[in-house]
């Protein structure tokens, strides 16, 4: 286990330093030898050039003219796209010990909902917020329980 980063105060003979551990919350002894260190990675100089560039060679842009970035690709035939994730159940296990789990998933534009394998799903960032939701409403019902009991048996 690394602790640190501390500076050398003192070379102590060939084989031992005593590193400097005031104000920190470690708790060590300050003597310790040299194959117990591991050097920080240490950083060049940053470059202190200053750009000159004439004012008529500088670009000006225009965000109005520039292309609109999106995240969202468009849709190839036949896939539709997630609106919101509903429910989750466990379905199979494989042979290696991994849980197959399908999602209820409500698409944009349809009524229907459909359970969808969770290998057959590409919305990360739905799929992520309906994990942190489901995690979140666990937790709450979790401390909703413990609040109706007494401390007394």
């Amino acid at each position: 286990m690394w602790h640190g980063p501390f500076r050398v105060a003192d070379v102590c003979g060939d084989h031992a330093v005593k590193l400097e551990i005031a104000g920190t919350p470690y708790r060590l002894f300050p003597i310790v030898h040299i194959s117990k260190l591991k050097k920080v990675k240490t950083f060049p100089e940053r470059p202190k050039d200053q750009l000159t560039i004439e004012e008529s060679d500088r670009l000006d842009f225009d965000e109005a003219l520039l292309p609109e970035d999106s995240w969202d690709g468009d849709l190839e035939e036949g896939e539709y796209e997630v609106e919101a994730i509903l429910d989750v159940r466990s379905g199979r296990k494989t042979r290696y010990g991994r849980v197959h789990r399908q999602f209820l998933v409500k698409w944009k534009g349809y009524p229907d909902l459909s359970w969808v394998d969770e290998a057959d799903l590409s919305c990360g960032a739905i799929l992520q917020e309906f994990e942190r939701n489901r995690v979140s409403r666990n937790r709450f019902d979790v401390m909703q329980s413990h609040e109706g009991k007494s401390d007394e048996p």
